[in-house]
């Protein structure tokens, strides 16, 4: 594992939004937003990974942000604002969807977050009221629109069991849609074609998921933090993979066989999740890691620092 790139930067907003590109390109982050306003992010960056250069800043205000469909879409939300943002990074678009999103999102330090967009297709899922989850697909005929406003049609998730917005993830695949309610502690496994809930089991037995994977054995796993241990687990069964001494963050590759997170000494650990053993390992490093992403072909892993330098290596 080896460093190849230290992209420095300051900015009073901590990143809630740090992920590489479907094609294993870039680097796309809200880090280093150093507007003027300092409650809300005002840009979404794209940094190249092979060459550590800065690509393009998009202006782009919201309080939580995703990219859907290869880089064709950014979504973001807004507090106290119903609506999802959505800006066409192909043409520069931009409108509002209406009645898509909670007017009071929670927070969380973790990399979970209330909007999630699949990597791949036009779909996006955004714990939408109490107990709602609303899942829309971005390229569906429109109720109505205005060219500044449109209205989706919606496929809603519901659970007569949840008091508090949830937040979403969405399985590499777009198949799945994980959610987790926070105040009563539950996790919702769902269909997204179908809109059927799969599985519901308690957040108790296993913590906060960071991110889904669908293994080369087409199991659908799922990684997070649990009594101080790191852990990855099947998520149809609950049958734990591994578990590991670590702390968050964590994620895993989309394919399951790479799973990155950090050990006490602050290193950079790459667990080989198939083989139950260690990949690689990176120097010790000098302040906390917050966040860390893995690049869907393995070959990049990039890491934010408490320092707000963003670190960007070469896995193999």
């Amino acid at each position: 594992m080896k460093l190849v790139h230290t992209i420095l930067g300051k900015s009073d907003l901590k990143p809630n939004y740090f992920a590489i590109s479907a094609d294993s390109r870039n680097l796309i982050s809200n880090a280093h937003n150093n507007r003027s306003c300092k409650e809300q992010y005002e840009t979404v960056k794209f940094w190249d990974l092979a060459t550590g250069d800065l690509v393009k800043t998009v202006d782009f205000r919201h309080d939580y942000v995703s990219v859907s469909a290869y880089e064709k879409w950014l979504l973001g939300t807004v507090y106290n604002a119903d609506v999802i943002l959505r800006l066409n990074l192909e043409t520069d678009e931009f409108d509002l969807i209406l009645d898509a999103a909670p007017y009071r999102l929670l927070e969380h330090k973790s990399n979970v977050t209330p909007l999630a967009a699949s990597l791949y297709e036009p779909i996006v899922a955004c714990g939408a009221q109490p107990g709602e989850i609303a899942v829309y697909n971005l390229l569906a005929e429109p109720i109505s629109t205005d060219g500044y406003t449109t209205r989706l049609r919606a496929q809603e998730f519901s659970s007569e069991d949840s008091w508090s917005n949830s937040s979403v993830i969405i399985s590499p695949d777009s198949n799945f849609l994980l959610s987790q309610t926070l105040n009563k502690g539950f996790h919702h496994l769902w269909d997204i074609r179908t809109g059927e809930l799969i599985r519901k089991f308690s957040i108790s037995s296993f913590g906060l998921a960071e991110c889904l994977s669908i293994s080369r054995a087409n199991k659908l796993l799922a990684c997070g933090s649990f009594s101080e241990k790191i852990r990855v687990w099947e998520v149809y069964t609950g049958e734990t993979i591994c578990s590991l001494d670590g702390d968050l963050p964590a994620t895993m590759s989309i394919d399951g066989k790479l799973l990155a997170y950090c050990n006490c000494e602050m290193k950079i650990v790459v667990w080989d999740v198939e083989n139950n053993q260690e990949f690689c390992t990176s120097h010790e490093n000098s302040t906390k890691i917050e966040r860390i992403a893995l690049s869907p072909d393995r070959k990049w892993l990039a890491s934010y620092n408490q320092e707000q330098n963003i670190e960007i290596w070469s896995v193999f």
